[in-house]
């Protein structure tokens, strides 16, 4: 979104430096260009979550319940996000759930970190090591 606004200031610009009238779909090709290239391209990933434990899609993180120690969101930059301790002292910053500002706004945040927690508690090895 942002790029494609970015590009419609830039092309709006542009038009305006120009001589004649801007045309419109000189300000509404970028836009859509840019937001295509940013859909196609841009980040996508999750988190698969299941008797298991927690996976990064695309694959990049993989926590068993067991080595999870606790789960808690954290407030990183403007986005509040799920991060796993585990028990080796790393931590894991999941892609999603998030909340963030504007268009990254998560209705259903608390009810899927909630989710997550009680999975770990059901999942988890409550014995203690030594």
């Amino acid at each position: 979104m942002y790029a494609g606004v970015a590009c419609a200031v830039a092309a709006y610009l542009v038009g305006l430096v120009l001589p004649g009238e801007p045309h419109p779909a000189a300000v509404l090709v970028p836009s859509l260009l840019a937001a295509l290239v940013v859909a196609v391209v841009g980040r996508r990933g999750g988190t698969e979550v299941d008797e298991y434990g927690i996976r990064h899609t695309p694959p990049g993180g993989v926590a068993s319940w067991k080595r999870v120690v606790d789960i808690r969101a954290e407030r990183r930059r403007r986005r509040t996000v799920v991060v796993v301790y585990l028990d080796s002292g790393e931590t894991l910053r999941l892609r999603a759930p998030y909340d963030g500002d504007w268009l990254g706004r998560d209705p259903f945040f608390e009810r899927r970190l909630f989710m997550l927690v009680h999975l770990w508690e059901t999942h988890r090895d409550w014995s203690i090591h030594s």
